[in-house]
């Protein structure tokens, strides 16, 4: 069981009945707002349902609630990249709005990255932010994150065409 402790939060593995928890934060279109489509608003019992069993059938634990005493404050993962990109994750995350702004994020994303480059066959961890989301951009600087660049109109969200910032953290 992958449990990795940070001072007031911890990152862990998904577990049946954190289905509840996940739908009381997750179901924010503030927190959805940036998120891909995957994420969708409004989140549902159902979907955290399919997404809780999905991740408890993954061999890989690459996917870890943020759990503040217990509850679930949000979470964090790792997409991996294939073909040549194979050395290179992608890297998303989400928190509940009462926990923004607090320190959490930057914390969970260095555990994560750590977590990553020890745990699996990567060199390079990448993240993608919507144009307009500065506390994303900030977040990830914090963690040690560096700006690359920006993709002109590469994200289609709500109708729109957004700038996607890219930032990236090598081993």
């Amino acid at each position: 069981m992958v449990e990795l402790k940070a001072e007031g939060f911890c990152l862990r593995q998904w577990k049946p009945g954190d289905e509840k928890l996940l739908v009381k934060y997750a179901n924010n279109p503030s927190v959805s707002r940036y998120l891909s489509d995957r994420f969708c608003y409004p989140y549902t019992h159902e979907y955290a349902q399919e997404w809780v069993s999905f991740q408890l059938q993954k061999t890989s634990v690459d996917n870890l609630v943020i759990d503040i005493d217990g509850e679930i404050a949000g979470g964090i993962g790792i997409e991996f990249k294939q073909d040549i990109f194979r050395k290179t994750a992608l890297i998303g995350y989400w928190l509940g709005e009462p926990f923004w702004g607090k320190g959490i994020m930057t914390e969970a994303l260095k555990l994560m990255v750590n977590y990553c480059f020890e745990t699996f066959d990567l060199v390079r961890i990448q993240a993608g932010v919507f144009e307009g989301n500065p506390a994303s951009m900030q977040v990830l600087q914090k963690a040690g994150f560096i700006k690359e660049g920006i993709s002109k109109k590469a994200l289609f969200k709500h109708g729109q065409l957004y700038n996607e910032h890219i930032f990236a953290r090598c081993k």
